[in-house]
């Protein structure tokens, strides 16, 4: 059953501060390894201060964990830190049971995702998608093009409410807990493009799932 491998790095990290960027990614990773701890079949490591790697269920709650992840930095970074990701999908040599460092792995799903992410560097892209499958690989960079170009005109505020929306998904309670109207909360989402986002994400997650059964 092919697996979803996640590899990724820091982009900003040198003007950011390469210490600060590297203790932030720490936590960001950290509080992702928990919330995320059933989609992740090995968790995500820290590899020399500013790059990531992990091995998810290939789902749309896989997709998700990048959107927590770019969304967790902004917010701990007030915006100054992005990330870029090379997702690669396929088979791992190794049995992953007990594992809990993906540097011990290895696999065709590895590198997919190492060309996934020299692809997303090439072409200053934030995410990638390498499949083996052409239609399924065109299909995302579509979406991801799309995500990215609304996503990185968010403030740290627009993420902390896209993450809090993505944790509770009702914008009644959101608007509840923020003390303001429905409306108010239904106008910004929509109009910042949130709700689309994730719909979207979802959506390459879903066919990933299928690819994956």
């Amino acid at each position: 059953m092919p697996h979803l491998v996640i590899t990724g790095d820091l982009i900003g990290s040198r003007a950011y501060g390469a210490d600060k960027a590297a203790r932030v990614l720490a936590e960001v990773v950290g509080g992702v390894n928990a919330r995320f701890s059933e989609t992740l079949l090995v968790p995500l490591d820290v590899i020399q201060g500013d790059a990531f790697q992990g091995v998810v269920r290939a789902g749309a709650t896989g997709v998700l964990l990048v959107f927590r992840l770019q969304g967790e930095l902004a917010k701990h970074s007030q915006g100054a830190l992005l990330s870029r990701f090379g997702l690669g999908l396929g088979a791992i040599d190794q049995e992953l049971a007990n594992v809990q460092d993906a540097s011990l792995l290895t696999g065709p799903a590895f590198v997919a995702a190492a060309e996934a992410l020299a692809r997303a560097r090439k072409e200053r892209r934030q995410l990638a998608l390498q499949s083996g499958r052409a239609g399924l690989d065109a299909a995302a960079d579509g979406t991801f093009g799309l995500v990215e170009f609304v996503w990185k005109r968010w403030s740290a505020e627009v993420w902390r409410r896209a993450l809090r929306y993505d944790e509770v998904a009702d914008v009644g309670m959101l608007a509840a807990e923020l003390g303001v109207s429905y409306q108010a909360v239904h106008k910004q989402l929509r109009s910042r493009g949130v709700i689309s986002v994730l719909e979207a994400l979802r959506g390459v997650g879903k066919l990933l799932a299928e690819v994956g059964t």
